[in-house]
């Protein structure tokens, strides 16, 4: 079963819930520290074909661990991105990803489907650090869980600030784009899985330039997540390297950086099994930018005695179609994010 938690905010007359798209075609957007990709798809069901893809720099105080700090920036270069790259769409998924999204599983008593939207308000704020009044909140039912006196509700929760969410709403709206939807970065990772992988148990770390994303996945439902300071960003500086040039650096990534990811990712899987979960870790899934370091799969895989691979967020479409000054093929690990953003904009 696969989890696609979309966040609908409950507020206001500019928050309204939007629902999947009707139309053939879906646009995501990630923005992160020093870089914004855009993907368009187009299609539905197993015939889901790229239609345009691409990438603009911008300067490195504009985006701040996934938080918009300068709008107009961010906005301008959105404009050019679009113009750049021939996306045809101005609706758009976005993703948000920072240290202030949050991500919970809770058990209910069992209820009606029907009464637990008004349950969770009452209850989710202890599931949270921040006052619930400040977050924009979205639930999934998982399903039932078998207790020893009687059944429960096993529910999924998503959460995030909502003033950020704000500011970079801002930021599409002043590039003249309407943010349909409002996904987890790391949630719409699970929607570039193979069906093998799906029904694994796995974790798929997303090494973004501003932030990384360690995310524990059993039969393709989250379980677990973090999100770490820890990122090319933190390499390229140990590295003494520029940004743009860490990711093509052709000797493999050792030292400090390496055996903190490493650690990172094992601590993550140990406090995931000492909750009582069934279910060995089998792999491990590298995506984002840092997952073209050279080397990176091999050492890790030394370091957790795990097989490690680079996602390949292809690999659900069915056609993929030249994309505006990308190579897909060396960078497709870049965009597994947008992807899966478009993806939820299919309703896949």
């Amino acid at each position: 079963m696969s989890v696609l938690c979309q966040i609908k905010p409950r507020y206001g007359a500019e928050w309204k819930s939007m629902g999947f798209f009707t139309n053939p075609g879906a646009v995501g957007v990630e923005i992160d520290t020093g870089v914004i990709r855009a993907v368009e798809l187009k299609g539905s069901g197993r015939a889901v074909s790229l239609a345009a893809a691409g990438q603009i720099d911008i300067p490195l105080p504009a985006v701040s661990e996934g938080v918009v700090a300068q709008a107009a920036v961010v906005a301008g270069a959105l404009r050019e991105l679009w113009s750049r790259c021939g996306i045809s769409k101005q609706r758009v998924v976005l993703g948000i990803c920072n240290q202030n999204v949050f991500m919970r599983i809770a058990t209910l008593p069992k209820i009606p489907e029907k009464k637990l939207a008004q349950a969770l308000r009452f209850q989710a704020g202890q599931y949270f650090p921040v006052n619930i009044s400040q977050l924009v909140f979205d639930y999934a039912l998982l399903g039932e869980v078998s207790k020893a006196k009687a059944a429960e509700l096993e529910v999924l929760l998503v959460a995030s600030r909502r003033d950020i969410v704000q500011t970079n709403l801002q930021a599409l709206e002043a590039a003249g784009l309407q943010t349909e939807i409002l996904d987890i970065s790391y949630l719409a990772l699970l929607r570039t899985l193979s069906a093998t992988q799906r029904s694994d148990t796995l974790v798929l770390v997303d090494i973004a330039n501003g932030l990384t994303t360690i995310q524990l996945v059993s039969r393709g439902v989250p379980r677990f997540s973090r999100v770490i300071a820890h990122s090319l960003i933190t390499y390229a500086g140990e590295a003494d390297l520029a940004l743009q040039e860490a990711a093509l650096l052709s000797r493999p990534p050792d030292g400090d950086w390496l055996v903190t990811l490493a650690n990172e990712i094992r601590s993550s899987v140990s406090y995931y099994l000492a909750q009582g979960n069934a279910g060995m870790v089998n792999s491990v899934l590298l995506s984002g930018r840092g997952a073209r370091l050279k080397g990176l799969p091999e050492r890790l895989q030394e370091e957790l005695e795990v097989p490690v691979e680079v996602l390949d967020p292809l690999q659900n479409l069915s056609q993929s179609l030249p994309a505006s000054g990308v190579d897909l093929g060396a960078a497709g690990a870049d965009f597994a994010v947008c992807i899966g953003l478009a993806l939820r904009g299919l309703g896949a």
